[in-house]
């Protein structure tokens, strides 16, 4: 009996402490578990803290769109490490950069949220008839948050992708659309600082490169010709009698002729060639990887075409028409270098106007 009553105490205590032990182990792995999403939270916090710190350096500085975009994904992806990042760029800048697999995505990707400005939060496309299609590319979810630019206007899109079979949770959703928001910052300030580029090497009359630019570009152009070995031709054109015409006719006119001149001179070029304002009524053309007979070819073209045009008032010049003369030396063949080359073309100007103007006159003098 005393045996009977050893043993069923024995028992007896035998199960409250297996139950303590269970009950202490289950405690323990939910402690463990909160210490670990504690753990998840602050790694989180601090890539995201580190991502801003990234992207605020980015900030204010003289990069192009393109660079900026790609520095601001390589941020993004310490946060999904495992996952493909798109961002997608609408409207004048439309661009694209991607981080990890490119899934080739359609632009109807975008466009509930580019009609929307919602972000969207997908586990299961599959279930969607409008997403069937990424679960066809293997995308088990994903997320979606807007960029908000200047006005509150969409300038894009943050898309993260996965096929991890990864449950976004709205965190994650959180967590992108706190980051969207120095994104659409810092985009809007390289978008600036284009704009500012841009009017700074453009000549504010005709939208021409100024001769700043110009000058700049001569030079480089010049270097790789001699470390590439290929030539570039130069032309200086000059409107004949401007001077007449813009007393005769009055200076809206005068700047009317300028605007028009620029922009006959630019849609008569090729990609690679650049046209820009020298100065007063004078343009400049460079010519890349172009000999001289080819350059003057174009030029003699361009002269036609001016020559042929009926402008406002040309009746009243010296011959009856608003013409254009052109100057064109050639490097190496003419010169050895930007200067010399500028000096030669504008001689060959000058021919051009000593031999009664409406002509294009190639340098004669070679080294």
């Amino acid at each position: 009996m005393v045996l009977d009553l050893i043993i069923s105490f024995v028992l007896i205590v035998s199960i409250i402490g297996h139950i303590l032990f269970n009950t202490k182990i289950n405690l323990l792995t939910k402690e463990i578990e909160r210490q670990r999403l504690m753990i998840n939270d602050y790694a989180m916090e601090s890539a995201l803290f580190v991502a801003i710190v990234e992207m605020m350096e980015i900030f204010g500085k003289d990069i192009s769109i393109e660079e900026t975009l790609q520095r601001v994904t390589q941020s993004i992806s310490n946060f999904f490490k495992n996952e493909t990042i798109i961002v997608q760029l609408f409207g004048e800048h439309f661009f694209q950069e991607i981080k990890g697999e490119n899934l080739n995505l359609p632009e109807e990707t975008f466009e509930e949220i580019a009609t929307n400005q919602y972000p969207i939060l997908i586990n299961n496309p599959g279930s969607f008839p409008k997403y069937r299609f990424l679960e066809e590319k293997g995308i088990s979810s994903f997320i979606l948050a807007p960029l908000v630019g200047k006005r509150n206007q969409l300038a894009g899109v943050i898309g993260i992708f996965s096929k991890d079979k990864r449950n976004f949770t709205q965190r994650d959703l959180s967590l992108l659309r706190m980051i969207s928001i120095p994104i659409s910052l810092i985009l809007e300030n390289a978008e600036l600082m284009a704009q500012t580029k841009v009017l700074s090497i453009t000549d504010p009359l005709t939208h021409l490169y100024n001769r700043r630019h110009f000058i700049d570009y001569l030079n480089k152009i010049i270097k790789q010709a001699k470390e590439k070995n290929f030539s570039v031709s130069l032309a200086i054109c000059d409107i004949d009698y401007f001077k007449h015409y813009n007393d005769t006719n009055g200076h809206l006119a005068g700047d009317r002729v300028l605007r028009d001149m620029a922009g006959i001179l630019h849609q008569s070029v090729k990609g690679a060639d650049i046209v820009a304002r020298y100065g007063g009524e004078e343009f400049v053309i460079v010519f890349p990887e172009t000999d001289k007979n080819t350059a003057y070819r174009i030029c003699e073209n361009i002269r036609k075409k001016i020559s042929e045009i009926k402008f406002p008032g040309e009746e009243n010049q010296p011959e009856k028409d608003l013409t254009i003369s052109f100057g064109i030396a050639c490097f190496p063949e003419d010169a050895q270098g930007p200067e010399e080359l500028i000096k030669k073309a504008d001689d060959a100007l000058y021919q051009a106007k000593k031999l009664g103007r409406n002509r294009v006159v190639m340098t004669v003098n070679q080294l």
